[in-house]
């Protein structure tokens, strides 16, 4: 599905690209304007946003876990310090049973557990901690009774506030503890009716603002997550138009030239060869100058048409490098290759590159193109620009050998020339361009 895709799949067409952002701005009004509802996404985007925060929400909480860890601890010592008849009780509660099952789960969150395991793994582990307090408070006396009503409190605020469980967990785990805090109160045998009364409503009171308080900052780390997405798009969108002709509807230099750099430098790590076909269409000043400029416009956007569907593979990428000029770039490709490729683009110009809407009582003018292409293995002798030069030398070199051919340039220093097209190569010529 869509919204499952990394963000670079999302943005490969305008289209994808604009039905994911309606979709994130629906969210975001959805969002601002319902009160009290799901906060969860539909399926798709909620699958997404778990992705993009899986790795740094389990970190949050290892660490918050691990701080309350040393915390609980450093008040059992003091309570050892202070409170000399509770020793042994803190001990057992402690370091025998809760610090251990704390530990433990602390633990999970640095395990890359799903969604429900990394959620379920706190929510039951706190409520066992705090069925643990309760056990161990008793409400013998009043004192007892509301420490106990208390920590219930404390691991409410915990789960709630600073754990920030997600809210089907938050609730669960809550209700739970809530439970057994009322019927830690219903039994205690150290309050009267009224402050048993008392308690309880305190209980439910704080428990309450601690759930609205866990809602309001998953609604908005929800809100914030939808607005970062809506901005990251549009940046995204923004810098796709900015690499793209408006005129051919193919990538512009700019962006040939950042896609240059990268095939550079993966041909540079894995030492295959790179190819670079340069591509001219014949005579586009007098095609302009006879026909006018609104049928030259046609004949460049039929051109890059049928650039776009001589491309071999995904890697493959063709440019506008300006005026009637085209780019192609063909990642892990051989000379051989190469002139296959520009060959067939050369014929498919030829069969049926002539716009089909012809000017008025002029004659017609057959679209043909000149290819030049040069191969290099990427090291450190050479630049990349100095390999687009080579290939642009070879395109001028088709055209002073007839036009509507394929010539080829090799950037190896001391090599010669080698030529493939619809005519025989003139050595003489080709002689005097590789002499210059």
């Amino acid at each position: 599905m869509l919204l499952n895709e990394d963000r670079t799949t999302k943005m490969d067409s305008p289209l994808r690209a604009a039905t994911y952002r309606d979709f994130v701005v629906e969210e975001i009004d959805r969002m601002r304007h319902s009160h009290f509802r799901s906060l969860s996404f539909s399926r798709p985007l909620e699958e997404q946003f778990e992705q993009d925060t899986a790795k740094e929400r389990s970190q949050r909480l290892w660490w918050e876990g691990l701080l309350a860890i040393v915390v609980l601890n450093g008040c059992l010592m003091v309570d050892y310090l202070l409170v000399k008849d509770r020793m042994l009780e803190s001990i057992i509660r402690g370091t025998v049973v809760v610090t251990p099952l704390a530990l433990l789960v602390n633990f999970m969150m640095r395990l890359n557990l799903k969604r429900w395991a990394r959620e379920g793994a706190v929510a039951v582990g706190m409520t066992l901690i705090c069925f643990m307090n309760l056990y161990v408070e008793r409400g013998a006396t009043a004192a007892t009774a509301i420490f106990g009503l208390i920590s219930v409190l404390i691991t409410v605020l915990f789960v709630n506030v600073v754990m920030r469980l997600r809210l089907m967990y938050a609730v669960t785990s809550t209700m739970m503890m809530v439970a057994g805090g009322l019927w830690f109160a219903y039994r205690a045998s150290g309050l009267m009716a009224s402050e048993k009364i008392v308690g309880a409503s305190m209980l439910a009171l704080g428990v309450a603002m601690t759930l609205t308080a866990g809602y309001s900052m998953e609604r908005q780390e929800r809100i914030g997550y939808l607005l970062f997405q809506s901005s990251e798009l549009q940046s995204e969108e923004l810098h796709r138009l900015s690499n793209i002709d408006k005129l051919t509807g193919l990538p512009n230099r700019r962006a040939l030239e950042e896609q240059f750099e990268r095939l550079w430098l993966k041909g540079l790590q894995e030492k295959t060869p790179l190819s670079v076909i340069v591509i001219d269409i014949d005579n586009f000043k007098v095609v302009n100058d006879v026909y006018g400029h609104l049928y030259g416009d046609q004949v460049l956007q039929r051109v890059a048409e049928l650039l776009l569907k001589a491309l071999r593979v995904q890697d493959d990428h063709v440019a506008r490098f300006g005026g009637e000029e085209f780019v192609i770039l063909l990642p892990e490709t051989t000379q051989e290759m190469a002139m296959i490729a520009a060959e067939r683009v050369r014929k498919l110009v030829e069969m049926v590159g002539t716009p089909l809407e012809q000017v008025p009582d002029k004659p017609v003018m057959l679209a043909t193109v000149s290819c030049g292409v040069s191969t290099y293995v990427p090291d450190d002798r050479l630049s990349r620009q100095k390999l687009l030069k080579t290939a642009d030398r070879a395109l001028y070199q088709a055209k002073g050998n007839g036009r509507n051919r394929v010539e080829f340039r090799s950037c190896e220093p001391g090599s010669g020339t080698h030529s493939h097209g619809k005519h025989s190569a003139d050595v003489a010529g080709a002689a005097a361009v590789e002499g210059e």
